[in-house]
């Protein structure tokens, strides 16, 4: 077990945003607090970006978030101006924060110099023999085309791209775990949520849903090979920042899921746009019969395809995420040596050998926000913070 120059404190998923509550912040400020010396890691996703309704608007939405949240920027400026380090991972929510005017824009929020111990990785650090990175990229849904290379509004991957063009859009911050649940079940929360309101916000989600799968494969081509040659070109630096080999990051690479928007089909599958057709024509189908008995035969083939495709597994998301990562944790810890791989992303706690998930900081599922704390011996704890009032 190797020894950590200075304690580590990894918090995740914190979701800092308009829909999240103002205490997550001053819980997290009081975190930092708790922990001088040590370097905090924001673990990706810290702050709600997707919710800007285009890319350049995300570096004013920050500023609003930080001017939202005085007790956390107070907490970081005091840790930073005790050359105390922060590291932040982008995430999928807030990729942006590989961009160099958010980073510089981040440090003028915070009132420090440039040399002040702030540093942005654009997919893991390596501490030790410690991995941390937020684990979106063993996400197809939510992946980017490379973790070296920026997003921009024509790449986002698909799970983004919903949250910045319709529930960023129409205000549906509960419709939008629609994603997350079949056609049927969609429709009927909708309602249940919205009342008149539904019908056009379901008009909107498919519109949206629409369009991403017809920019998706093909129409994607070019700008993914232009993204996957910027990342190559990174890589050799990266290695040197990390420490990690670029061979070893490219066999990691190689490893990837590939992301969902990058083939059409797969979008159009993961929209469930399959079972949204078979349905509307086995209503098509029902209706026709008394004026044409040969329509039985396609009612009878869409709903044989309704009904397979359920069985199937009616929930095309599900725990798939979570076990996804598991996966990917137990590659990066055979690929590159490391003793204890650290993601995110899925806001599921999971404290396996080798391999363990902070959760949500800003959602947990059990009382108590959680975050991980690995001491200079290497020894790490999962720990939970009492929510503040």
């Amino acid at each position: 077990m190797a020894p950590l120059a200075r304690p580590l404190l990894v918090v995740s998923d914190t979701h800092l945003g308009a829909e999240t509550s103002g205490r997550v912040a001053g819980d997290l400020a009081r975190l930092v607090e708790a922990h001088p010396g040590a370097e905090i890691v924001l673990g990706g996703d810290a702050f709600d970006l997707s919710y800007a309704l285009r890319h350049d608007a995300q570096a004013a939405l920050l500023t609003a978030l930080l001017e939202r949240s005085p007790a956390l920027v107070a907490a970081l400026r005091k840790h930073v101006t005790a050359s105390h380090p922060v590291t932040l991972l982008p995430g999928n929510h807030d990729a942006a924060l590989c961009g160099d005017d958010i980073v510089g824009m981040f440090r003028d929020r915070l009132g420090v110099s440039v040399d002040a111990p702030i540093s942005v990785s654009p997919w893991f650090i390596r501490r030790s023999d410690v991995h941390v990175e937020h684990g979106h990229v063993y996400d197809p849904d939510n992946a980017p085309v490379h973790p070296l290379a920026e997003w921009n509004e024509q790449s986002e991957p698909l799970g983004i791209a919903l949250t910045r063009r319709f529930v960023a859009a129409t205000g549906a911050s509960d419709f939008s775990h629609a994603q997350d649940a079949t056609p049927v079940r969609a429709l009927a929360r909708a309602f249940r949520l919205y009342g008149h309101r539904a019908p056009g916000m379901i008009a909107s989600y498919f519109r949206t849903a629409i369009s991403l799968c017809l920019e998706s494969g093909p129409a994607l081509a070019s700008r993914a090979s232009e993204e996957l040659a910027l990342g190559a070109e990174r890589l050799s630096a990266f290695a040197d920042s990390s420490g990690v080999p670029g061979a070893t990051l490219a066999e990691l690479l190689e490893q990837v899921p590939r992301p969902t928007h990058l083939s059409r089909r797969e979008t159009f599958l993961r929209l469930y746009f399959d079972r949204v057709f078979a349905s509307l024509v086995l209503a098509g189908s029902l209706t026709a019969i008394p004026r044409r008995p040969s329509a039985s035969v396609m009612a009878l083939a869409s709903f044989a395809y309704l009904v397979g495709s359920t069985l199937r597994g009616h929930d095309r998301y599900g725990e798939l995420p979570k076990e996804r990562l598991q996966a990917g944790a137990a590659r990066v810890r055979a690929a590159t040596g490391a003793r204890l791989v650290v993601f995110g992303h899925t806001h599921h706690v999971v404290v396996d050998d080798g391999y363990l998930n902070t959760g949500s900081f800003a959602f947990p599922r059990e009382t108590g926000r959680p975050y991980l704390r690995i001491d200079e011996h290497g020894m790490p704890e999962l720990r939970r913070l009492a929510a503040g009032s």
